[in-house]
């Protein structure tokens, strides 16, 4: 049985050295895409080309393996998001053996001279839908995408548009190595990005205009101190409480959508948003005089991923997405509405976290989930903080507070 050889071509024929070339040339059967295997017009041994779905050819390639010299072409480097991942899945290491060569990304920053060791690498190519949200892009100031016939600038350029992510200057390199087509192009309009049509193979590149400090000069985690966010009259879920009620929440998936409702200074909604960064938090408010100060402290936790909604709740609901988690930090005399509205609208399996200083809405959270098939449960926080006196420590007790939370049955 003959080894496998799998040839990382780099970005042009150019980049191949003499060993790869008799290994080529000396083959039986040459594997790779038509762009490649058109490289090695005077090949004069047998070729297969790579056209939709890989598996005939990786029986092909596994059969065949048994009584002839195979070679594998790949663009770039082959295990980098390339068939020489898939081929090790398929072959094993003692009848594989890749050759590595000049990555596309690797090039494509070279190109325009700027190192890529801190750059977020994300391949679109061959994915029906996206693996991650462009939402989740707000924190990054250098990208490289990998793109696809589909998924390529212009696909791009809409999503960032859609997502408000302003402040990234857009380059698209398309034809890396090919002296006679290579062409680089930079963009500020990511409007005029969608507008372009570009050839493919490209890669597009972001980078950060203007990159500066966060507006938050400290690290973020669960639980922040009150004094990070803007609130008045201690309008705000403290932050002991803050961490227990996003622990009931159970926020598992990076993608899940949650209401927040009677946002109050966004505190909730802010932390849980730094949890499902491809998610979304819809952070409802109905005192118009609080709404600024919601915006204030998403702006200041530079968060793209919550969206703030002037809403007299449950009016307006079906305005928002579906939720998978809710939170309750309001309600007063409406809450039984509230609750009952959020239970019907909530996913099965889904959660609801009502939290409340007043015992009367305890027993209200409580009795309404319960008509409504949840099984709630509730705890009571009572935290009391540390205040220095002059010859010793004293503790000052908040308010107490009752967590009721529940899960919503499978109908």
């Amino acid at each position: 049985m003959s080894v496998v050889h799998v040839i990382g071509i780099g970005q042009s024929r150019t980049d191949l050295t003499e060993h790869h070339l008799s290994l080529i040339y000396d083959c039986d059967l040459l594997v790779g895409g038509e762009r490649q295997l058109n490289m090695f017009p005077d090949f004069t041994g047998n070729t297969l080309a790579i056209k939709g779905k890989l598996d005939p050819i990786l029986d092909q390639i596994s059969s065949d393996m048994r009584s002839n010299k195979i070679v594998v072409l790949a663009s770039g480097d082959p295990l980098f998001y390339g068939i020489g991942t898939t081929l090790s899945k398929r072959i094993s290491a003692t009848d594989l053996k890749i050759h590595p060569n000049v990555t596309s990304v690797g090039a494509a920053f070279a190109a325009i001279c700027q190192p890529w060791h801190d750059a977020k690498i994300i391949s679109l190519h061959g994915h029906t839908e996206p693996l991650f949200s462009f939402q989740s892009l707000i924190d990054e100031s250098k990208v490289a995408f990998l793109t696809g016939p589909d998924k390529d600038p212009a696909f791009i350029a809409h999503q960032l548009i859609q997502c408000e992510l302003d402040g990234f200057k857009v380059c698209v390199l398309e034809h890396l190595g090919d002296s006679d087509k290579e062409r680089i192009t930079w963009f500020t309009d990511y409007k005029k990005v969608a507008q372009t049509d570009f050839s493919h193979p490209n890669i597009v590149i972001l980078l950060k205009s203007n990159p500066h400090p966060p507006l938050v000069p400290h690290e973020t985690f669960m639980g922040m101190p009150d004094t990070y966010f803007r609130h008045s009259r201690g309008l705000i879920t403290k932050s002991e409480v803050r961490s227990i009620s996003l622990s009931r929440l159970r926020l598992s998936r990076r993608d899940h959508v949650l209401w927040d409702i009677g946002s109050g200074s966004g505190s909730v909604g802010i932390e849980a948003s730094l949890q499902i960064p491809w998610g979304s938090v819809f952070a409802v408010e109905k005192n118009q005089e609080r709404i600024p100060t919601i915006i204030h402290n998403i702006k200041n936790f530079n968060r793209s991923n919550i969206k703030v909604s002037h809403l007299n709740f449950p009016t307006g609901h079906d305005t928002l997405k579906t939720p998978d988690r809710v939170f309750i930090g309001g309600g007063g005399k409406d809450l039984s509405q509230i609750i009952a509205c959020c239970c019907d609208r909530l996913v099965e399996e889904g959660i609801i976290v009502v939290n409340t200083v007043i015992l009367e809405s305890m027993h209200t959270a409580m009795s309404v989930l319960s008509e409504r098939g949840f099984t709630p449960d509730v705890v009571q926080v009572q935290v009391s903080r540390g205040s220095q006196m002059p010859y010793g420590t004293r503790m000052n007790a908040l308010n107490p507070v009752w967590i009721v939370s529940g899960t919503k049955p499978n109908l």
